[in-house]
């Protein structure tokens, strides 16, 4: 109390504390103070605030915070008054008291919670638990967060007091029989009375796509039918035509009754009508037979389609272009497969050339294995390569067909036509040539041996004709000594004419003469003639005969 006293200044009147005040220091100086109360007052102070705390302790105590019977240390305090009441002033006093009484019943409080056992384990903070803390918070009346209330655990033996045997009996036979069942109804149905119907579940109806516009369209087309018909009735009435039947219902479309007999088989039914039908057809000229009737198609009555375009001729070079593109797409493609996983990866093409930069490693450790195994993978390429060959390789008459094919021209529209004039065709290899190209270019005509000039005459596409020129101007050589014509020592005579072939006309023409091409032997002028008469080919030996040359 002593240090309490030297820590507190006094205060004035106003109750507020002076800077230079100094503490007191003996009874005669603060007797000697003016304002103090008279021990008397003093008293009488005390005796209230103990009366006040007695009262609150009774309160306590109804409320059963408090035990009825307080323990000794909680005795109420006497009004006895204190040493220092003279000495303390009044208001410092008081809150002494006022501690005092506070103190007494945190003690009160204490000594009460540490009768009861505490349950450590339920502690929500870290540090000792202190009873006398938490005895000045008034306990709540109300129930707490759910989270926050502690349910108290039941012990075993009142959980197996509670725990009910479950027993399952079974139905008796005068309850199983529906007649002696005091709650059966004979008036509800047998399988309803004995257990309700297990309800099915419905699955998902889906709505088809397009089925509410098609019901749009429906209603679209039904409102514009009744205002189509409510106009039709409105311009029959301003026409003042009065009609009893309604002109636009559906009663009013009529149609024919269908015929007494059809007429695909009016044949079939001779008395015009299906009743009593007795058609005989097994007779001697029967209607019916086992032939079948193929009618001739007749184009419809349509213009013709436009022609088809003509592709485009490209240049060597756009072609190469095109080749470029069309490989580096497929070489993508692949290389696409390849990083899904579809395709395995390819192997590293090694050469001998390349064998120490692509395996490195591989190589140094056994160079002769490895060169084997390259070896053995360019083998493998090589085989495949001429596998690929093979396979695209046309055989023999593939082959000539295909050059057949390509020989053979369209002449239809027109045909070119060649005549050629030579002075001597005797050689054989020279009849033999002349005929075998002729075929060959599919080309049709004729080549007449006559005595002083001989005349071949083709006829074919644009493309034989061409070659054939050259073959008759150019790679033939019609100078060439001819057997006949040398003498017994070997000599040529010089007076006799060259040999030479000359193109006299070429043209076109619309239709082909001849039928194919044929060697003729004719010695005179006038069976020619009649040969040719034969193919209106006349003025060809007119024009050969006649022909005259330019430098002469």
């Amino acid at each position: 109390m002593s240090d309490f006293l030297k820590r507190r200044r006094p205060s004035d009147a106003n109750g507020e504390d002076e800077p230079g005040a100094k503490k007191p220091k003996s009874d005669s100086q603060s007797g000697s103070q003016p304002g103090l109360p008279d021990p008397k007052q003093i008293a009488a102070m005390l005796a209230e605030k103990q009366r006040e705390i007695n009262a609150k302790l009774e309160a306590l105590k109804k409320n059963h915070v408090l035990p009825s019977t307080p323990p000794p240390s909680a005795a109420a305090p006497t009004a006895t008054p204190s040493p220092l009441a003279g000495i303390i002033p009044a208001d410092i006093q008081r809150k002494i008291e006022e501690a005092r009484a506070k103190l007494e019943q945190s003690r009160a409080l204490g000594a009460l919670q540490e009768a009861q056992p505490v349950d450590k384990s339920k502690r929500g903070l870290k540090f000792e638990y202190d009873p006398k803390a938490i005895a000045s918070i008034a306990k709540q009346n109300f129930a707490t967060t759910k989270a926050n209330q502690r349910i108290a655990p039941v012990p075993a033996a009142a959980k197996l007091a509670v725990k009910k045997e479950i027993k399952i009996e079974t139905v008796s036979e005068e309850f199983a029989d529906p007649t002696k069942n005091p709650y059966y109804d004979p008036t509800l149905a047998v399988a309803a009375a004995a257990a309700p119907k297990e309800r099915v579940a419905r699955g998902f109806k889906f709505v088809q796509p397009g089925k509410f516009l098609s019901l749009a369209a429906q209603q679209r087309a039904k409102l514009q039918l009744e205002k189509l018909k409510a106009d039709i009735a409105e311009s029959v009435k301003k026409t003042g035509m009065e009609a009893e039947m309604d002109l636009v219902s559906d009663q009013s479309v009529r149609r024919d009754p269908p015929p007494p007999v059809e007429w695909w088989d009016a044949q079939l039914v001779p008395n015009g009508a299906y009743d009593n039908l007795e058609a005989d057809f097994s007779g001697e000229n029967p209607i019916i037979t086992n032939l079948v009737q193929h009618p001739v198609p007749i184009q419809p009555p349509a213009e013709a389609a436009p022609p088809k375009p003509k592709p485009l001729m490209l240049t060597k070079k756009e072609r190469k272009k095109l080749r470029r593109q069309r490989r580096q797409e497929a070489m993508k493609e692949k290389q696409d497969k390849i990083r899904l996983g579809l395709l395995p990866p390819e192997q590293p093409k090694v050469k001998i050339s390349n064998l120490m930069r692509v395996l490195g490693q591989e190589a140094v450790q056994d160079p002769t294995k490895v060169e084997a195994h390259v070896r053995a993978q360019m083998a493998a390429r090589q085989k495949k390569h001429q596998d690929l060959v093979d396979s695209t390789k046309l055989t023999d008459e593939q082959r000539k067909e295909k050059k057949r094919q390509k020989l053979q021209e369209d002449t239809s529209n027109t045909a070119q036509v060649a005549v050629f004039r030579i002075t001597d065709l005797s050689n054989p290899q020279h009849k033999f040539k002349v005929d075998k190209n002729a075929q060959q270019y599919n080309l049709t005509g004729v080549a007449i041996n006559y005595s002083g000039m001989n005349l071949v005459v083709v006829e074919g596409g644009p493309k034989g004709v061409k070659h054939y020129k050259n073959l008759m101007l150019r790679r033939i050589d019609w100078s060439g000594a001819n057997k006949d014509d040398e003498d017994g020592d070997g000599s040529v005579d010089p007076n006799k004419k060259p040999n030479e072939c000359i193109l006299v006309w070429e043209g076109e023409v619309k239709n082909r003469s001849f039928k194919g091409f044929k060697s003729k032997l004719l010695p005179t002028e006038g069976q020619v003639k009649e040969y040719l008469e034969k193919f209106n080919a006349v003025h060809y030996w007119e024009a050969a005969r006649n022909w005259v040359s330019e430098v002469s």
